[in-house]
């Protein structure tokens, strides 16, 4: 079986165990067959990288880089670029690094997001790019909006993962201990482990080591959110309005009565339809965006 496959089925397996807050494999895959931490400087030295595909901490603030996103005009053309100087310095301090986007700039994580979202009813996940240093952490205590798979490449992170709790979109991040809850367990991932922890899960996690290495795959739901629900939902009440003078549970009633429907049923199920085909199609798109295979012939083996 591929290190593809291996990692799809742990997600599968771990993803119905609907009773498990989280699940851990130690040891499931090789990691460098998705980044090394060479790779992953490679990236952060590309000078067409924007602000917007990284995150600086140093000493628990982020370090900001509008005055060094900088541009020069070529034949009436910007070309933009991020002079690295105050970045490398706050490295040399001990400070973490997230890298958005690697689904974008890396083939071998591209694929197996393909392949992931192939196993979801309607995703188009991410993929970051965590490096720390020792006392000095991205992220401090939260909790996630949507399930989050890890891969643990170099270095050593211990994570305390606590009772799960109510999954949100406000107030996850940071947390404090007693926002945090009952402590559930404790566990340090090495290099090659993987862990799957579900959505509202409180966790915080802690450098062991010089460094520290680890992907990241938010596995972002995008079946119908309730923002385009409530939309059709309101065109379909107004298509068809409550009686005249009805009471507040009236309206109330007669609005469910509508959301309960066959006709809105199907307009759901159409709705998600086309978002995962939409997103199935951008995802094709976004594995051209690092490649020309065109100019091979050329190039001498």
């Amino acid at each position: 079986m591929s290190t593809l496959n291996t990692l799809t089925s742990f997600f599968l397996e771990a993803r119905a165990c609907n009773d498990e807050p989280y699940v851990r494999r130690e040891g499931a895959v090789e990691p460098s067959h998705y980044l090394t931490l060479d790779r992953f400087r490679e990236h952060l030295g590309n000078p067409l990288l924007s602000p917007d595909w990284l995150q600086v901490n140093l000493g628990g603030k982020v370090v900001p880089f509008e005055d060094d996103f900088l541009w020069k005009f070529v034949q009436k053309k910007k070309l933009c670029f991020i002079d690295k100087q105050k970045m490398s310095d706050a490295i040399e301090k001990g400070a973490s690094v997230v890298l958005e986007g690697l689904d974008i700039l890396e083939p071998v994580i591209h694929r197996l997001c393909s392949e992931i979202d192939d196993q979801l009813p309607c995703a188009l996940i991410n993929c970051e790019g965590f490096f720390s240093q020792k006392n000095n952490e991205a992220y401090y205590g939260h909790r996630d909006s949507d399930d989050v798979l890890v891969i643990q490449l170099e270095g050593e992170k211990r994570w305390r993962v606590h009772q799960p709790q109510q999954r949100r979109y406000r107030g996850n991040s940071p947390l404090s201990d007693q926002q945090m809850g009952p402590l559930l367990a404790e566990f340090v991932m090495r290099p090659g482990d993987v862990l799957f922890v579900r959505a509202g899960v409180p966790h915080r996690c802690l450098t062991e080591t010089p460094y520290s290495l680890h992907l990241s795959f938010d596995l972002c739901d995008r079946t119908p959110n309730i923002e385009q629900i409530t939309e059709a939902a309101n065109q379909l009440h107004n298509e068809s309005l409550a009686p005249m003078n009805a009471t507040a549970e009236e309206v109330v009633e007669h609005y469910i009565k509508h959301l309960k429907s066959n006709i809105f049923s199907k307009h759901l199920e159409t709705a998600t339809k086309n978002m995962k085909e939409q997103a199935s199609r951008f995802r094709q798109r976004m594995g051209r965006a690092g490649t020309i295979s065109t100019l091979d012939k050329f190039i001498k083996k």
